[in-house]
Parts: C-alpha cells; sequence; structure tokens
C-alpha cells in the first residue's frame, strides 16, 4: 500500500481537550473506540466493579453515568477488561467527578507486563472534567481497565470513557498530515513594479534563509573560545538556551552570560532565559540558605529585577521559577504565593516577554503524579490569578527515558487547550542502545502538534560529557543523536525553488514556515517589492454534504446529545405520525432537553429515508408545550446513503423541548446527532476570531539602504486607502439631485447596489421606450466617487413586479421582450458593473417558468454569460439564511436551484454567485440558523454575499442588525454586505440611517462604528535593528510612505492586503 492511500484512509486523531469543567460530559472521542457502553445508557453493561468497590448507574438532567461508591482502597472503582494489541498506541479520555470537593483521579491499565498509567485529572464536584491521556502497548493479551484516587471516602463518577488503538504507522500518517497542515502553507508570489503592475515572465528564486519553527540547542561558556563547536552550531541551530551561565548561583558574575548572548546576538540567534529562579533547594547560591526570611524575600527581589532588567528586550522567553511542582524551597520560607509573586514582579520588570513555568515529567512519566497536566494546569491558573495580564508560556523539559508517545501527545492535547504557547526546553533522552531512534521519534511528535511553538535540544558540549545526551563527540563530529537532528533539519525545510512569473505576475509554491530570501529579476525593471499569497485552505475540515455510504462522527462529539456509531449499525428509525404543521407526515422524536434562554444552539445528524420516494426534505424542530415549533434546518435525504442536516437555533426561553425530525417520507433513519450549546459571549468569541483570521493578514516590511545592508529606525506611514472588504449600501434615485445625501454616501461606501433604478419595470414602463437617465446618472456618480456597482436585477420571478405590458403577454412575445431587456442592460453596462442578479427570487415565484418553461432561469443565465463572461452572475434569494419556517428558499434548496441552472448546456463557465437578500423580521434574528445556512452554501465554493441586508423596526432594531452584520462580516465563506437602508431624506423608513440632517440613527450608529472597526486607518511603526518591522491589517488598498531620520530620503508605495494571502512581504530600498 503506497503512503498516499494509507494516508487517505486511516483513522484521524481527534486532539481535542477540554480543561473547562462542564455541567454535562461531552461525547467520548473517537465513539468511544473499543470501549463497550461507552455513554453508560445500556446500564452497566461491561462495566464490574474493581476492588471492594459498589458501582451503580445514576442520571442527573437526562445524563446516565457509573457512580462508584463504598471504597476503601484507592484503587476501588469501576473496571472493563481489554484485549491489547502489542506495538499499538492506544488514546484514552473520560470525563471524571467527584461527590465533593477536587480530588486527582488517574486511570490505570493492568496489564501482564505491569500497570500502564493512562493519565489524571483534578475532578471537581457539581461538574465534570476531562481526563485526557494515553500509553503504548508492549504486549499482546488481556488487560483492565479502573481508575484510583487516593481520598477513599469521595465517589467517583466516570462517563463517555474512550479508547481507540492506533497501529504505528497510523500515528506516523497523524504526524505527517499535521506537519502538512501546520508548518507548510502554498504560497502565490505576485511581482510588481513601482507602479504596482504585475510583471509577467519575471524569474523568481526562492532559497530559504531561516526556519519559522525555532529549533534550537543549549550551548555554554565552551562555545566562546571554540571555532569548530561554533561552526558545528550556527550551521544548524536558530535559537538557544545557556545551560548554567543565566542561573541565580552563576551571576554573581555576568561576565559569561553577556558573552554567550554577544555570540548569539552576533549569528542571529534567539535566547531564551533559563531561569530566574529555581524552586530545588540544591540549586541556591551557597550564601542563601544562612538569610532571615526578610533578607530573602529581599534577595529575591533583588534577583528578578537585577537579571530580568539587565536582559530585558534582549530575549523571546524567561523561565521565571523552575520545577516548582517537584520542589517548593521558596514556597517553604516565603509563603504559598510566592510563586505568583515572583511572576508578578517579572511581568511588572518586563512586560514584553512570555514568562514560561518550566517543569519536568509533565509529558515525559505518567507514573509521577506531581506534575501531571492536571498539576501543571492547576499551578499555572494560581500564578494567572496573581498575573492577569501577563504573557505566559508552557515550558516541558522533556527529559525523556523510553518514550510514550501516546501519553506525550495526548498531554500536548490538554496543555494546547490553554491556548499559550508550548515549548519543548531541555529536551534529551537517557543514553541506550534507543537513544537515537527515541530522539527522532520525540522530535516528529513535537514538530507536528498543532500546539508546539518551538523545541530546545538540551545538548551542550563539555569535553568531559554533555549533562546527558550528546549530538557531537569532542572532535564535532556527529553522533547518532546529531545525525538524527541534521536529518530532521533538513527534511522541515524547503528546498531552493525557481520558475517564472505567469501572465498576472504570479508564481507557486509550496513551503515550510519561515524567512525567504527572494530575488525578482525582469528584462525590463527592477522589483522593489513583492507579496507571498497564501492560497491554503481553511484549517478547518469542510462540511460534507455529499450523500455517503457510512455517515461520519458526531460534531462536537454529539455535544449535549448524539448517537456517535463508528459504523453505520445502530442507528433510530422512525414511526408514522402527522405534524400539524401540514407539511410532514413522518415525525420521529430524538430526545428531550433543556434549553437555557439566550444561549445559541447548533444542531447537525446524518439522516436518509427508506420506503418511499427516492429522495425526501428532512427537517428538525425544537417542540415545547404551548410554544410555536421552532424551526432549526433541512436537508434533502435520499435512499440508501447519508446525508448531513445542519442547522441551529437561538433560545428564546429557558424549558424543556423535544427535539424532532419530520418529513414526508414513510420512514427516517438518523444517527450521529448533535447539539452542541454556546453563550453569547462564545458565540461573539467565535465572531472574533474568525474576523483576526480571515479577514487580516500579517504584512512584513523590509527597509534596506542602497547597499543592502539594513535600515535599522526607519520610519514606516501606513494608511488604508480602500477596503478590501466591500460592505456597501444600497442607493436611489435621490442620490442624482441630493447634495447632502451624495456626500453623506460617498464618506462612506465603496460598493452599493441600486434599489430600483435598474429593474425593467423602472427602464421601461412603457414596451419598446427605453429610459436609463437615473440609472445612468446613479452610475456616473457611482464611477466618479470610487464606487463599486451591483446590478440588480435583470429580471424579477414575482409576476407582481413585472412592467405592467409585459404581465399578459402570450410566451412567445414575452420571450422576445425578455430577450430584448436582457441584450439591453447587460450589454449597456458591460464592463462596469462587479456583478448582476440575473434572476430575483425565482425560488418563491416563478412568473417566467409558468410561461416559458421550467428552464427559463437557466437560459437567462446563459444569455447574461455570454453577454459579458467576466461579470458575476447572481441568485438572488430571500428567507434562506433570514427565517428557517419559510421551506421554499431553505439552504439545501436554493443550493439545488443554482446547481440546476450551472449544470444548464453552456452554463459551464459561468462565474456565478450566491445573493442572499437578508430581510430580517423576526423579533430576535437566529443567528444561528443564519451560520449553518452560510456553512451549507459555503460547501459550493462560489462567493457569497448579503445583498440587502435590513431589520425589522422595534426597540432591539440596532442590537440585532449589529448581530446580522458581524456574523455576516466574521463568516470565512461571505464576500461582500450591502445594507438596503439609508437615511430618511432620501424615503428609507424600514432601516433609517440618518435623520434629516443626517445625522446617524441608532442603526445608522452601528453602521458608522463596524466600518470604523473594519479598518485599519492609519498607523505608524519602526523598523528594528533588522531593518524589519510587522503588523497585522485589514484587507485593503495601503499607501505606504518610508523615511529615515539620517537620510534627506524618502519613498512610497502602494500595495494590496488581499483574502487570499498569508504573509505579506514588502521590500523597500532607498535609493541613497
Amino acid at each position: 500500500m503506497d503512503n498516499q492511500g494509507f494516508e487517505a484512509n486511516a483513522l484521524p486523531y481527534d486532539y481535542t481537550a477540554s480543561i473547562e469543567c462542564l455541567e454535562t460530559p461531552l461525547k467520548p472521542l473517537h465513539g468511544g473506540g473499543i470501549i463497550l457502553n461507552p455513554e453508560l445508557n445500556m446500564g452497566l453493561k461491561g462495566w464490574q466493579a474493581f476492588g471492594d468497590a459498589k458501582i451503580e448507574q445514576r442520571e442527573l438532567a437526562g445524563n446516565k453515568f457509573v457512580a462508584v461508591h463504598a471504597r476503601n482502597h484507592p484503587t476501588d472503582s469501576i473496571s472493563q477488561k481489554l484485549y491489547l494489541q502489542q506495538e499499538t498506541l492506544y488514546s484514552f479520555s473520560a470525563w471524571i467527578q467527584v461527590s465533593e470537593g477536587n480530588e486527582a483521579v488517574a486511570a490505570v491499565f493492568k496489564t501482564g507486563t505491569g500497570f500502564k498509567h493512562g493519565g489524571a485529572v483534578l475532578a471537581e464536584s457539581k461538574c465534570w472534567s476531562m481526563l485526557k491521556g494515553g500509553f503504548t502497548s508492549d504486549a499482546t493479551g488481556p488487560a483492565e481497565l479502573y481508575f484510583e484516587s487516593k481520598n477513599t471516602s469521595i465517589e467517583i463518577w466516570v462517563d463517555s470513557i474512550s479508547l481507540q488503538p492506533f497501529t504505528t504507522e497510523e500515528w506516523a500518517s497523524h504526524q505527517d498530515q499535521s506537519i502538512k497542515k501546520v508548518r507548510k502553507a502554498k504560497v502565490r508570489i505576485q511581482a510588481i513594479d513601482k507602479q504596482g503592475n504585475p510583471l509577467s515572465n519575471a524569474t523568481i528564486t526562492i532559497q530559504q534563509n531561516k526556519p519559522g519553527f525555532p529549533i534550537g540547542c543549549a550551548i555554554n561558556k565552551n562555545i566562546l573560545k571554540n571555532t569548530p563547536y561554533q561552526k558545528w552550531f550556527t550551521s544548524r541551530f536558530t535559537v538557544t538556551t545557556f545551560e548554567d551561565e543565566m542561573k541565580w548561583y552563576s551571576t554573581e558574575d555576568y561576565t559569561s552570560a553577556d558573552a554567550l548572548l554577544s555570540f548569539a546576538k552576533q549569528h542571529n540567534i534567539a535566547v531564551r532565559g533559563h531561569n530566574v529562579l529555581w524552586d530545588d533547594p540544591k540549586y541556591q547560591p551557597g550564601w542563601l540558605y544562612s538569610l532571615s526570611l526578610a533578607e530573602l524575600s529581599s534577595s529575591v527581589h533583588k534577583r528578578i529585577v537585577s537579571v530580568m532588567s539587565r536582559y530585558k528586550g534582549q530575549l523571546i522567553a524567561w523561565d521565571v521559577v523552575n520545577e516548582n511542582l517537584h520542589f517548593s524551597f521558596f514556597e517553604s520560607k516565603l509563603g504559598d504565593q510566592a510563586t505568583p509573586n515572583f511572576y508578578r514582579l517579572a511581568h511588572a520588570v518586563d512586560w514584553s516577554v512570555p514568562l514560561f513555568l518550566n517543569e519536568y515529567n509533565t509529558i515525559e512519566d505518567s507514573r509521577d503524579g506531581a506534575a501531571t497536566p492536571a498539576k501543571y494546569l492547576q499551578k499555572l491558573r494560581q500564578i494567572q490569578g496573581l498575573t492577569r495580564n501577563a504573557k505566559m508560556g508552557i515550558g516541558l523539559e522533556s527529559h525523556f527515558g523510553t518514550p510514550d508517545l501516546a501519553y506525550m501527545r495526548a498531554s500536548l492535547d490538554t496543555l494546547g487547550a490553554t491556548g499559550l504557547p508550548i515549548w519543548l526546553t531541555e529536551l534529551d533522552v537517557l543514553s541506550g542502545p534507543n537513544q537515537a531512534k527515541y530522539l527522532e521519534q520525540i522530535l516528529m511528535e513535537a514538530y507536528s502538534h498543532p500546539k508546539v511553538d518551538g523545541i530546545v535540544i538540551w545538548a551542550a558540549w563539555k569535553p568531559q560529557g554533555c549533562y546527558r545526551m550528546c549530538l557531537i563527540d569532542n572532535n564535532f563530529n556527529n553522533l547518532a543523536t546529531g545525525n538524527v537532528v541534521d536529518n530532521l533539519l533538513r527534511q522541515w525545510q524547503s528546498r531552493a525553488v525557481s520558475g517564472l512569473t505567469d501572465t498576472r505576475g504570479f508564481f507557486e509554491a509550496t513551503l515550510f514556515h519561515g524567512d525567504y530570501e527572494i530575488n525578482i529579476t525582469h528584462p525590463s525593471s527592477s522589483a522593489h517589492s513583492f507579496v507571498v499569497v497564501s492560497t491554503n485552505a481553511s484549517l478547518q475540515s469542510p462540511l460534507t454534504f455529499q450523500c455517503l455510504a457510512t455517515p461520519k462522527r458526531a460534531q462536537y462529539g454529539g455535544g449535549m446529545i448524539g448517537f456517535n456509531q463508528r459504523t453505520n449499525g445502530s442507528t433510530l428509525s422512525s414511526e408514522l405520525g402527522v405534524s400539524n404543521d401540514g407539511l410532514h407526515n413522518t415525525i420521529l422524536s430524538l430526545r428531550t432537553i433543556k434549553l437555557e434562554k439566550g444561549n445559541l444552539y447548533t444542531f447537525s445528524a446524518w439522516v436518509q429515508i427508506s420506503n418511499g420516494s427516492e429522495s425526501e426534505t428532512v427537517a428538525v424542530a425544537f417542540k415545547a408545550s404551548n410554544v410555536e415549533l421552532v424551526h432549526g434546518g433541512e436537508t434533502m435525504a435520499k435512499q440508501g446513503c447519508w446525508s448531513l442536516l445542519k442547522g441551529g437555533i437561538v433560545a428564546e426561553f429557558t424549558g424543556v423541548v423535544e427535539i424532532l425530525l419530520m418529513s414526508k417520507a414513510m420512514e427516517i433513519r438518523v444517527d450521529n446527532v448533535s447539539l452542541r450549546p454556546f453563550t453569547a459571549k462564545e458565540w461573539r468569541s467565535h465572531q472574533d476570531k474568525s474576523i483576526d483570521k480571515v479577514r487580516k493578514k500579517k504584512v512584513s516590511f523590509k527597509v534596506t539602504y542602497a547597499n543592502g545592508t539594513a535600515a535599522d529606525g526607519a520610519l514606516i506611514l501606513i494608511l488604508q486607502t480602500k477596503s478590501g472588504f466591500p460592505f456597501g449600501c444600497g442607493m436611489n434615485h435621490y442620490i442624482v439631485t441630493d447634495e447632502a445625501y451624495r456626500q453623506w454616501f460617498a464618506s462612506r461606501f465603496k460598493v452599493t447596489s441600486f434599489t430600483n433604478e435598474m429593474k425593467w419595470y423602472s427602464t421601461e414602463k412603457t414596451r419598446g421606450v427605453e429610459n436609463y437617465t437615473v440609472a445612468d446618472a446613479m452610475v456616473n456618480f457611482a464611477e466618479q466617487n470610487g464606487i463599486s456597482i451591483r446590478g440588480h436585477n435583470v429580471f424579477w420571478d414575482n409576476s407582481v413586479m413585472q412592467p405592467k405590458w409585459v404581465k399578459d403577454l402570450p410566451p412567445a412575445e414575452l420571450m422576445k421582450a425578455a430577450t430584448r431587456r436582457l441584450n439591453s442592460v447587460v450589454s449597456r453596462y458591460a464592463g462596469r458593473l462587479i456583478g448582476w442578479d440575473v434572476m430575483n427570487e425565482n425560488l418563491h415565484f416563478r412568473f417566467f417558468e409558468d410561461k416559458l418553461g421550467e428552464n427559463a432561469s437557466s437560459m437567462f443565465y446563459s444569455m447574461a454569460y455570454h453577454l459579458d463572461p467576466s461579470t458575476t452572475l447572481f441568485m438572488n434569494e430571500y428567507n434562506t439564511i433570514e427565517n428557517s419556517k419559510d421551506h421554499t428558499a431553505t439552504a439545501c434548496k436554493y443550493k439545488e436551484e443554482l446547481e440546476k441552472i450551472h449544470s444548464f448546456p453552456g452554463n459551464a463557465g459561468l462565474k456565478a454567485a450566491i445573493g442572499l437578500e437578508g430581510h430580517f423580521r423576526d423579533p430576535k434574528p437566529n443567528i444561528a440558523y443564519m451560520r449553518s445556512a452560510l456553512d451549507i452554501l459555503g460547501t459550493m465554493g462560489l462567493p457569497i454575499w448579503l445583498t440587502e441586508v435590513d431589520v425589522g423596526g422595534g426597540p432591539d432594531q440596532a442590537h440585532n442588525l449589529e448581530d446580522i452584520l458581524r456574523e455576516g462580516y466574521s463568516h470565512p465563506a461571505v464576500e461582500g454586505i450591502i445594507i438596503f437602508g439609508g437615511p430618511i431624506a432620501a424615503g428609507f423608513k424600514c432601516l433609517t440611517l440618518a435623520n434629516y440632517d443626517f445625522e446617524p440613527t441608532p442603526v445608522g450608529e452601528v453602521v458608522d462604528k463596524l466600518i470604523n472597526e473594519w479598518k485599519s486607518g492609519r498607523r505608524q511603526v519602526r523598523t528594528d535593528s533588522r531593518g524589519m518591522s510587522e503588523i497585522l491589517l485589514f484587507h485593503g488598498d495601503y499607501r505606504v510612505e518610508v523615511s529615515h531620520p539620517l537620510l534627506n530620503s524618502s519613498m512610497s508605495i502602494n500595495f494590496k492586503v488581499t483574502k487570499e494571502t498569508e504573509n505579506i512581504t514588502v521590500l523597500l530600498q532607498f535609493d541613497a
């Protein structure tokens, strides 16, 4: 089997971990894996008491779990007998609660070769904590899982248990896939001249100068006067830590530390500070032991201020306290809050540097209960409680014996849930015949893990030998461990790439993250700037809306509910019933759950139908007593395969609801159901994170003098001249004559649609007499002010919205009139519009279909495409995202209709797009449903625009509008928004943005606030000693002016930050 085929079929690893204590446990990872009855829904089947414990199934708020009580020994608990395979890695997880207080609970596997510790968690009462761990089996045979806790007076509650085996080949496949995803990027490089024009056939040469992922090695003072050691080290590593020279017992004299730092700077090697304080009593300055408590406190204060002030701004991190999970020298003398107080002082001395808590055995040894990930997180929270604004980091020393990669990965998953940077800070492996092999395994696991940000190997060379592991001998030739490191460094670096740009000046390559020297040469000119554009897809797994033979796993592990079978085995089937909406005759009740008012709920399930038609709609709804059914979404299900139903609701009350699936089909089958609640705060956090990811990009500037040396201290003024995201407003004929309206509009918006002036009933009121006077004047105004226009619309499928003379035309005459209309309006504005709504609202209405046949819409799109092939052609519809109760225009039906248009003969090449009107009328918009509909339509890979957004009146109008605009702007698939509102003076009475004096109304204030929030404005930065400066900017057009205080010279350049870019580097060179 080739590797590519294997990767495609390998069972994926779930990196999910939770560090929050939840009211209800999430569903088991991997569907429980090989655990029998993982959710305890089948009573105690598969489980038995271990030791003297008594066990029973209990249920709280609809959740079933097992409770262990009457415990007399730490190991008294529940157990399940298993059968393990040799050389197999097992990923383990479970959700744990204790009856009172908080206690450490561990998972243990009793095997034929001994006890395997699978992980531990600090469990609490009244909420559920996730225990995530793992182990590697060294023998084939029976085993038994059980739990232990030293406090025998507490009950242990267990739920959602999972044990998933992986072969070594599958494990390696996870690593390879993760490296491709998180360490590499597909980039496009565009060569442009000084005027911003693309250069075709320019020669691009790319050479990586520095890796983006920091892999380093410790050094000591032996390197200062040893040239061979220096050459060996500087040719390999980009980051270092001093072995002893910065520690307190070494810095009565800073000579060695200063010299090492100077050496590192000369070779552009970053330095981690190690360490400010060490909590081990053996490693203190000798004079410290005799001090009084007051003297000790004063000396510690002086130490922190002295060493951190001395090296302020010169280090990339500090290990503030070393190994204070294993040791407590300072706590024993200065109190339990000693460590948090040290971090608070360190933050005050140097607020800019990340402060690490450095510890061993957190990922190395599952048997060490002192420094488990749970204990590490407990200490971290204690520190953060006193230093809330400090930049914290997770330092994992990584002194390994025999590595257990399954436990290592699980521990990194848990620590990674903090969102903090993780470094392996002192990596080495105990000497032995497998030292090099183990080193390679550990490095590969760390480098491939999405949450690891850097690695330092602990192999500082000394003539008498290294601490535990050397990479070189005393002649500075590689040992086997050194060969491992060199091979991986080569493997994780891009080879030199060269080629020619295409007609648009672009050249593509897939590269490891890092710094690159990119030379761009062209026969006609030399380019002083370039753009590096990533074409990577989203890191999130795309939704699947194909009909599959086997349903995929439940999203979010099932959330509050779910059936998460690994195979298409156990499913629910419907009973025949009749719904009170008159649209469905089959109803399947999934379960009853409690909603919390104000929470947003995302729903998904895999469904199919049988015993009836070939395909049929299946909808989800939420039913409460004395409350109208709340519809959450629907899909088109088929026989013989599984379709994804995705939807959502916003809870408008607190109470119990029944989740129903409804369809006209005779039978519904459902599997892998999920309902995941989010608070409004969590939902807003999703939006903010998505905006940072999909609407902004990091821009790097590199400024040099004419001789190519770095221009330190250059001043870079950055001005955004145009937003990259089209956020516009409808306009009407008042714009032609009202100067105040013109000024109000042009000062805010750079994209528009005309509310009525391009529609057929406005341009041809009398048959054969066309009048484009108003539309032409509006187009001229827009063009004069740099405002892009969406054409709205060629046709409207509503019979009421036709010119009066059109309504009664016979089919042949209607076809002639429609053809003339289409030719006239599309040709008239060809090349001047960014898009056309070719057909408006053809899901709700069918005037042309009834007169001209079922393919009328498809035929009009074909004609428009051939008249203006370069223009994007939209299908414009309402209630697709606004109203879950409107079954006429759901996302699935919209998708089906647009696919029909696109498949019409001759339409394969048309630039289709999705137009969603966005007329929200409910008192509270269903943002969860809106997101799910955008997710579904986003799978088409077409541009999505919100084309006519407005909100019904009422006291919450401004708030609701902001919610809708934020949801649209933050969604990765949305590429433009137009509000259908304006000033009252222009007749906008539904969504009034300005009063008669053109002062903003409350909804106008929302729009103005968001326009300002979603742009970078005017920014100013200076270059560092490398001539570099970085800044995060919104997409858009920019003008940059660069000057230097030492030169009577300045320069400027225009550049773009577009949605496709991953990283932009702008090169600027002074002529003098």
